[in-house]
């Protein structure tokens, strides 16, 4: 039983990921820009930044910015689902560094509620499809990692207990089995009681 749900949740989750690839395929094909570049990984959870959403909506990264100044949101949202970041630019012989700001997808919902029309709509729903198909991704990747961890685990667990019966069943045998029996075997050779095979010429540690 336990079997055939495994094979069932397994034979699931191909269809779910092949539908997630499908979808997100057909979303590259109606766009000029691969969505999922606009979402990386970080921390294990899926991000964005401004300049990836300036370029997805076409509007100007500082314009970007502003509307993310410009949120009317709590200083504790603010905190938690946006991070300013600094990134330097090679601007002929001048180093300068610009202010950007990377986002997860509470962030992003908040910044581009305030998008408007009907190119916009489309390029946000896009965006969070974006956004599922990269937390299925590192979700995929989490359950992958902890089975092969938990797997290791557990055979480091059955190794260790291996070696330690071992070393007490070695232990045993060097300090009191071995020193017992071959003292038995060459107190019997000595009373000529019997002679084993292999023992003719006397008992060897």
């Amino acid at each position: 039983m336990l079997a055939s749900l495994g094979g069932l949740v397994s034979y699931a989750a191909k269809v779910h990921f092949k539908e997630a690839g499908n979808a997100m395929n057909e979303l590259i094909a109606n766009h000029d820009f691969d969505f999922r570049q606009l979402v990386t990984a970080a921390e294990g959870q899926p991000v964005t930044d401004t300049f990836q959403i300036a370029r997805a909506f076409g509007k100007r990264h500082q314009h970007v910015i502003r509307a993310i100044k410009c949120l009317r949101c709590s200083e504790e949202f603010s905190t938690t689902h946006f991070w300013a970041v600094e990134k330097i630019n090679d601007l002929g012989i001048f180093d300068k560094k610009q202010i950007y700001y990377r986002m997860d997808f509470s962030g992003f919902v908040m910044l581009v509620m305030g998008f408007n029309g009907a190119k916009a709509d489309a390029v946000k729903e896009a965006y969070i499809n974006a956004f599922n198909w990269m937390s299925a991704e590192l979700r995929k990747y989490s359950e992958s990692y902890e089975a092969e961890r938990n797997a290791v685990m557990l055979e480091y667990m059955k190794e260790k207990d291996v070696a330690s019966m071992s070393g007490r069943l070695l232990n045993r045998w060097g300090r009191t089995k071995k020193p017992q029996l071959l003292a038995k075997l060459e107190r019997l050779e000595r009373q000529g009681q019997f002679l084993l095979p292999g023992f003719d010429k006397g008992i060897q540690a």
